[in-house]
């Protein structure tokens, strides 16, 4: 096998895939990286068994053929090369040289018959979305996705195809984000999937730019394909909770506040917080919220904020970096807060078909 290629083009197709890679102590295959040179372009595959990534990179093709390079060695190498055409050439023993302007280098490679197979040729169900929706869609919840290890199913986000829409929903049994898209598919292909939380931070790195994504849900895997990158995970086969139990039927109350000036209140008052006890009131009172966080022994913060509310004077305590990851998500200038009083769920909500339940916290 040998290629050629811009310096700088190699280095985005390996920036792209070297991420998905195991830990020293597992297969040592599996720290390397798939060199598929064919006719006019080289694909790069990586994979940690559970996740695999592929990038299609443009290069002048000499000899083709397939091997496999430790990809972090390989990829450090070429940030330290100069800019300008790089050489590979990999020989039948897999050992490569690697020529860039004046320096060589000489890696070990492995076989490509130890490389774990793709095997994605079996029946889907495909859907096609533009890339900004879904990267939308997975900012404005997966926030709220469990970072808990023994909560499987909700360390990842529920798709639903179903009703002629895209239902997203990410919870940790605290909160909850919900997120809905009109979309068109077949009534065949009504089904819903559990994304894994580390298949959601790969897409989030990789769905920039224009374009569409297309989505291939198969047996127990999916595959988004973005054109020059495509990224394959396997799914979480645990059945997601009743989310929609969750969601308050109505509310008696409902406060229309001004996003970003909430957000700056939170935000100054949080700094008072302390990790024992990181918690701030709420006090909302005709057409004025009062914001305020303490912390023993050192001292308390507190901000006010108009709001639209006429109703009965309601404290509600909450964690404050709930009530703010929300509030970064979404772009409206306006919000609004939905309670029935100080010990139920709030919701909050905002002109596109999203909401976010919140549970509060005790008052002592």
């Amino acid at each position: 096998m040998k290629f050629s290629i811009l310096r700088s083009k190699f280095i985005e197709g390996l920036k792209s895939v070297q991420n998905i890679v195991a830990g020293k102590g597992s297969l040592p295959i599996i720290q390397n990286v798939m060199i598929e040179a064919r006719s006019g372009d080289i694909q790069l595959t990586t994979t940690d068994l559970d996740i695999s990534i592929r990038s299609t990179v443009g290069c002048e093709v000499k000899e083709e053929g397939c091997s496999t390079l430790p990809v972090k060695l390989l990829f450090s190498l070429m940030l330290k090369a100069p800019e300008g055409e790089v050489e590979v050439e990999i020989d039948s023993n897999e050992q490569a040289v690697i020529r860039a302007g004046s320096a060589s280098y000489k890696l070990n490679g492995k076989p490509v018959s130890e490389f774990p197979k793709l095997n994605v040729d079996e029946e889907s169900s495909e859907y096609i979305m533009p890339r900004q929706t879904l990267q939308e869609m997975l900012r404005k919840t997966s926030y709220a996705s469990s970072q808990d290890d023994t909560r499987r199913t909700l360390k990842g986000v529920l798709m639903s195809f179903k009703d002629s829409k895209l239902t997203m929903v990410a919870t940790d049994g605290r909160r909850l984000a919900l997120v809905e898209k009109e979309m068109e598919f077949p009534k065949t292909s009504e089904r819903d999937i559990v994304l894994p939380s580390k298949a959601v931070q790969e897409l989030q790195r990789s769905l920039g730019g224009e374009g569409d994504v297309s989505i291939k849900v198969l047996a127990s895997k999916i595959c988004f394909n973005l054109g020059e990158v495509q990224i394959y995970s396997k799914l979480i086969d645990d059945t997601y909770p009743n989310y929609r139990q969750v969601i308050p039927s109505e509310c008696a109350e409902k406060i229309v506040i001004d996003r970003q000036l909430l957000l700056n209140a939170l935000e100054r008052a949080s700094v008072m917080t302390m990790d024992e006890a990181h918690s701030t009131k709420l006090i909302f009172e005709s057409n004025r919220l009062t914001v305020t966080s303490a912390a023993n022994e050192i001292g308390e913060a507190k901000d006010e904020v108009a709001i639209k509310y006429a109703g009965e004077k309601i404290e509600i305590m909450f964690n404050p970096n709930y009530v703010m990851d929300p509030l970064k998500a979404i772009d409206d200038d306006e919000v609004s807060i939905n309670i029935n009083n100080g010990h139920s769920p709030a919701v909050i909500k905002c002109s596109i078909p999203f909401l976010y339940v919140l549970m509060p916290l005790r008052i002592n």
